[in-house]
């Protein structure tokens, strides 16, 4: 039995993954924590930061690989990334395929909120280069993750009666864009939209530096500013 109050952070990903990839998951995979924050704020619009983290080529992969190691890459990817996240002060809001969604509420404090997603981001791009030794050792391909955030607010709806058992989701167009987002990320890029960009540049932080506005093709990007009408939606490259 290993012990793992005397490993650093990386020592017990590698840990936790070898077992993982050996036993099975190692962890009971939830959303019911995003669910509880959600109950409590039914039918009423919430300020937050939503995460989109995905595999990417995850088609070719589900293709070319068997199906059990498949699985297995997606156990762990969403394994770790859902600990990342927790540890970030996020919530997992939903588990989609090869995909996690996470939010970071921003009703006290939006800059925090944002910073705590960056950090959030950056350390599931360390935890996927630990995952990457680990795999390989496990004879199993390297992933890339692509990252897409944005911040807005979403409403919160039930899709029934009883707040207990009805299924509870959040609908916005911070929502909407950040699924947009990730699916124009490169391998290992973070994107962020520019609602999320206004609240971290005026802050004056280190994170002020870190940005480079995406150039995006005007006939596949179609989504307007609501701040300018008559301007493209603004994508930011978090490096």
């Amino acid at each position: 039995m290993v012990n793992f109050s005397n490993l650093t952070s990386l020592e017990k990903i590698r840990v936790r993954l070898a077992k993982t990839l050996s036993e099975g998951i190692q962890l009971n995979l939830s959303t019911e924590k995003s669910k509880e924050l959600l109950r409590s704020h039914l039918n009423t619009k919430i300020n937050l930061v939503t995460m989109f983290v995905d595999i990417s080529h995850s088609t070719e992969m589900s293709i070319s690989l068997p199906e059990r190691k498949f699985v297995l890459l997606v156990q762990c990817f969403a394994q770790e990334v859902s600990i990342a996240a927790i540890d970030y002060g996020g919530y997992v809001f939903k588990y989609e395929g090869d995909g996690v969604i996470v939010i970071f509420p921003a009703e006290h404090d939006e800059v925090k909120a944002c910073k705590n997603a960056l950090n959030c981001s950056k350390a599931i791009l360390e935890v996927i280069k630990v995952s990457n030794n680990v795999f390989s050792a496990y004879e199993l391909p390297e992933i890339s993750v692509r990252i897409g955030m944005t911040y807005g607010h979403g409403l919160v709806v039930l899709y029934g009666n009883d707040p207990e058992k009805a299924y509870i989701d959040m609908i916005g167009s911070s929502i909407s864009l950040a699924s947009k987002i990730v699916s124009i990320a490169d391998p290992n890029q973070i994107l962020v939209g520019e609602y999320f960009y206004s609240i971290i540049h005026p802050s004056k932080s280190i994170y002020c530096s870190n940005f480079t506005e995406v150039s995006l093709n005007p006939t596949k990007w179609k989504y307007l500013s609501r701040s300018d009408p008559h301007s493209r939606f603004r994508v930011y490259e978090y490096n």
